[in-house]
């Protein structure tokens, strides 16, 4: 339901998707609403977490896959095509639209260091990050767990942390558009319960796309849904 005022922050018109001349995604269209909440659901290998790669573009990472269509991003006045932005303006995009995986995408760091890579590629100091860190990791509830352990590889940590780690890392960037990926998939009930508490609480400050296998997520968090089939 289309809420009084709303404006659209993407527009995705006409996308077609195909990996190795397999069509994943024939005539796709969506918009996405400033601060709602659009679930994506679907039986696996439909396209879903492909759909999120094109939105940001790390699809380009993949020589096989050829795209077609619009996908227009409306940031702050400006209009930006996704689709034909030359490659050195792409970190722009990830910066506003990120990306955060189902299966964490952990760097080679400690800790403290997968958190500040973002905000290092901006050339924020550590001085400064410290304090924007440590709020993400207590918004994502893992600063009470890995308070002494900041310096320590983020490989030791447990798939759950790992995945809250990676949210933490979204969250420093404070995106126009999160795209999360079965956000609470390795989590256990009661923390499942406080990351989507934590995403009501983010609708405030962007825009979400999520793909979720869970009805009763899906109805709690939705704005809108999406059915791939």
């Amino acid at each position: 339901m289309r809420k009084e005022n709303s404006k659209t922050i993407l527009k995705i018109e006409n996308l077609n998707l195909s990996f190795n001349q397999k069509q994943i995604l024939k005539d796709f269209n969506l918009s996405l609403e400033q601060n709602s909440i659009l679930a994506i659901s679907g039986p696996s290998g439909i396209g879903k977490s492909s759909l999120l790669l094109v939105i940001n573009q790390l699809i380009r990472e993949f020589d096989s896959a050829k795209f077609s269509g619009e996908i227009t991003f409306f940031d702050e006045k400006k209009k930006i095509d996704i689709l034909n932005m030359p490659n050195k303006d792409l970190p722009y995009l990830r910066r506003k639209i990120v990306y955060v995986s189902q299966h964490p995408d952990i760097l080679p760091f400690s800790i403290f260091e997968n958190i500040y890579f973002p905000l290092k590629l901006q050339k924020v100091k550590k001085d400064i990050a410290e304090k924007q860190i440590i709020e993400a990791l207590k918004r994502v509830f893992l600063y009470d767990e890995i308070k002494d352990r900041l310096n320590d590889s983020a490989y030791l940590l447990s798939g759950g942390q790992q995945q809250r780690l990676i949210l933490a890392r979204a969250l420093v960037l404070k995106p126009k558009i999160l795209l999360l990926d079965e956000p609470t998939a390795s989590l256990n009930e009661e923390l499942a319960l406080k990351i989507e508490n934590l995403l009501l609480e983010l609708k405030n400050e962007c825009s979400i796309i999520m793909i979720s296998h869970f009805k009763s997520q899906i109805i709690k968090l939705a704005d809108f849904v999406i059915s791939l089939e």
